[in-house]
């Protein structure tokens, strides 16, 4: 009888093994769950051909900081109807002091609404604003490159980049620099030649081909104002042609870029340094005075030539929620102090009158 027992339990476990590998697919499941592991790994969202991506879940928003990096994209493509408009009054002495300016807007980031506007469709020269579009490429090669492209990524000054002038940083042919410390000279100083180098070096040694890039960048985000001659903003050729855009539009590419830790953190950086470790470092003042002048503003790009004037995109976080105001052409003799003022009216009277109700 113990022998028989025994095979009983060994055929037992024969039939129990052949009914693990029969049914173990269907076993591994739960009641009315029919995802399958191939499912699972697609979870992670993969990037849109228009460079936007699907909503991050909440498994990878639980991942900190290399989720932030895969949401900073998220944001739908710009269209005529992606800022609400509220057309609001505004007082009078601010109205009289954007007299002064060819155009100018003030916008609630979270609503994606435009408080107050004045020719906000119209496209302007817009000087170095420029350097936000060449900043937005350089993000999306970090972020969804294929390349290996950081931050800590070296870039060897060519010839061309020595020959850009005006704001600069001096770059001489014999300097490496990080593409860290490309960024933050554009966006702290301002720096011409870094904005050409950077170009140049991010479309393979041509400054041509990146200033295509730029227009197609612009176009597949929905901007429809926006022309590129340059990755630096300066005037253009024999006829001074001059890169272009709208209000509504430069307030779309500055959230964009809001989404960005390490521009933001330049943007917001009143001094820096490049060539620290050399005989002759080099200080890197910020040119948006409104990082001293008003609580909250942390960003994000002034531009000057003769015919664009003074401009500003001005970016303001305060604990009620985040501001953009944007200020074009203003021309003349103390011009940038009188935009400077004019935004910072804007960023005030949304704060202290309208923020609470359109929130």
């Amino acid at each position: 009888m113990l022998k028989y027992f025994l095979i009983g339990i060994v055929l037992a476990i024969h039939i129990f093994v052949v009914a693990i590998f029969w049914f173990g697919d269907t076993l591994s499941l739960a009641p009315g769950d029919d995802t399958s592991m191939a499912e699972e790994e697609q979870a992670v969202p993969e990037m849109r051909a228009d460079g936007s991506a699907p909503a991050v879940p909440d498994s990878l928003a639980a991942m900190g900081a290399s989720a932030r990096n895969i949401s900073a994209t998220t944001l739908p493509n710009y269209s005529e109807q992606y800022f609400g408009r509220k057309n609001l009054s505004l007082p009078a002495a601010i109205l009289k002091k954007a007299s002064n300016c060819q155009a100018a807007a003030v916008f609630v980031v979270e609503s994606h609404t435009m408080l107050w506007g004045k020719n906000v469709e119209t496209a302007y020269p817009i000087a170095s604003l420029t350097k936000m579009m060449t900043t937005l490429l350089l993000m999306d090669e970090i972020h969804q490159g294929q390349r290996g492209i950081t931050l800590e990524t070296p870039v060897r000054v060519t010839k061309n980049a020595t020959r850009i002038g005006t704001r600069q940083v001096w770059l001489d042919p014999r300097e490496t620099f990080t593409i860290d410390e490309l960024l933050k000279s554009i966006l702290i100083r301002s720096a011409n030649d870094c904005a050409y180098l950077l170009g140049e070096f991010l479309a393979e040694g041509s400054h041509d081909e990146f200033v295509k890039r730029m227009n197609a960048r612009g176009k597949q985000l929905g901007c429809r104002k926006f022309m590129f001659y340059n990755a630096h903003g300066l005037p253009f050729g024999k006829k001074d042609l001059e890169n272009q855009g709208c209000i509504l539009e430069l307030a779309y590419l500055a959230e964009r870029l809001w989404q960005y830790p390490e521009v933001m953190k330049w943007t917001a950086t009143r001094q820096e340094f490049i060539r620290e470790n050399t005989k002759k470092p080099f200080q890197l003042d910020t040119t948006n005075r409104l990082l001293r002048s008003c609580p909250g503003v942390n960003g994000m790009k002034t531009g000057m030539t003769d015919q664009a004037g003074y401009c500003l995109v001005a970016t303001c976080e305060r604990q009620q929620g985040r501001v953009i105001a944007i200020v074009m052409g203003v021309k003349g003799r103390g011009g940038d102090k009188i935009r400077d003022e004019i935004a910072r009216q804007l960023i005030e009277w949304a704060y202290s009158s309208q923020f609470g109700a359109i929130q």
